[in-house]
């Protein structure tokens, strides 16, 4: 039997699940044919042939490019978030997890990981980021993914049974809309010690050389109860390539010259996973 391409299988699971979808210009119901999901008043948008789709009308450039995104693809696939990956799937799998959106996916690692290990019917990765979606359709063919805007996503109200948004920026009023009642938002934040190592060379004897995450907690206590919330924490020893991975990658090194900082080892992961329900 010959094997589906990407685009074939991505358009395989959009038709499956097209109910899911509506048009991000003016809200209405999607149909899936011809390698396009088009909706009544004639919005258009193509699903490319790696699979993905760009359901955003106008391209919005960003700071990241398709380099950072490898080489945060590469970071991921080395097991410098493993430990983070395990503590999530173990709140995932008690759950109802049939339709999963990633929120804020970027090249999509994290999203792939946990769906090879959480049941489910359809998991959603959406990014605003073209070369971040480009680069997730590429590598993994578990997922839907979706050129698209947090603050006006392709998909009609209570979608989801869970949405996940990692180091990610959020926009909570999309989140509400999207999620089930029944369902819940993981969010993972720094926490005070998160990559120290860097900041102490980065920031060192400014105010950002120390971090507190409360601000953002509280933040998601406006829009969510926070039903729990736990800490994740390792120490992981880096290779000098995978540490150049990591400073390439992390927006604490936005505008700095990557030459001036020194490899260190260990580089401590200090996260935050808040679950909040509606």
């Amino acid at each position: 039997m010959k094997k589906l391409s990407k685009k074939e299988l991505a358009m395989n699971r959009i038709e499956k699940h097209i109910d899911l979808f509506q048009c991000p210009v003016c809200h209405e119901t999607m149909s899936a044919d011809d390698s396009k999901l088009t909706c009544q008043n004639r919005h258009m948008f193509d699903l490319a042939k790696q699979g993905y789709i760009n359901m955003v009308q106008q391209s919005k450039k960003t700071q990241y490019d398709q380099s950072l995104f490898e080489a945060r693809q590469r970071l991921i696939q080395s097991g410098f978030y493993n430990q983070l990956m395990i503590q999530i799937e173990s709140l995932l799998q008690s759950r109802n997890t049939d339709f999963l959106l990633d929120a804020g996916c970027g090249e999509g690692s994290h999203l792939a990981q946990i769906l090879d290990t959480v049941d489910h019917q359809l998991g959603v990765g959406v990014d605003i980021a073209k070369e971040g979606i480009q680069t997730a359709a590429k590598t993994y063919e578990n997922a839907q993914w979706i050129v698209g805007d947090l603050a006006n996503t392709p998909f009609t109200d209570k979608a989801f049974d869970a949405i996940i948004n990692i180091l990610s920026p959020s926009n909570y009023q999309e989140f509400t809309r999207l999620i089930k009642d029944s369902g819940i938002v993981i969010k993972v934040v720094p926490g005070p010690n998160y990559l120290k190592e860097l900041r102490e060379q980065i920031f060192a004897g400014t105010n950002q050389e120390g971090y507190s995450n409360e601000e953002t907690v509280a933040r998601f206590k406006q829009f969510f109860h926070l039903t729990h919330r736990e800490n994740v924490y390792d120490e992981v020893t880096l290779t000098e390539g995978q540490f150049h991975d990591l400073i390439q990658m992390t927006p604490l090194t936005q505008g700095i010259d990557l030459s001036s900082i020194n490899f260190v080892e260990p580089i401590t992961l200090d996260l935050e996973i808040l679950v909040g329900k509606k």
